[in-house]
């Protein structure tokens, strides 16, 4: 399905319990859904760039391609970034 609930997401991730009720699905990509993690929890929860989801959206959509990951810009939140990108 397109949705992720908070609680299914892999304990990998981290997520608190009571920090919302989604967490955003990792779109197709180059890794695993269950071994990667998308670049939104990573600006967010891991790098703590920003303080919200639509903080994420706005750092990552930026016309200056301000998030690369591999050399490449991308401008999908949900993005699978893997161990070592």
């Amino acid at each position: 399905s397109k949705h992720l609930k908070r609680i299914n997401a892999p304990s990998s991730w981290m997520l608190d319990k009571l920090g919302g009720i989604w967490a955003p699905k990792p779109s197709s990509g180059p890794h695993k859904s269950r071994e990667s993690l998308p670049l939104a929890v990573l600006l967010k929860n891991k790098l703590k760039y920003a303080l919200s989801q639509r903080e994420v959206l706005m750092i990552v959509k930026d016309r200056k391609g301000l998030v690369k990951v591999d050399g490449r810009v991308r401008s999908d939140h949900k993005f699978p970034t893997g161990f070592m990108d």
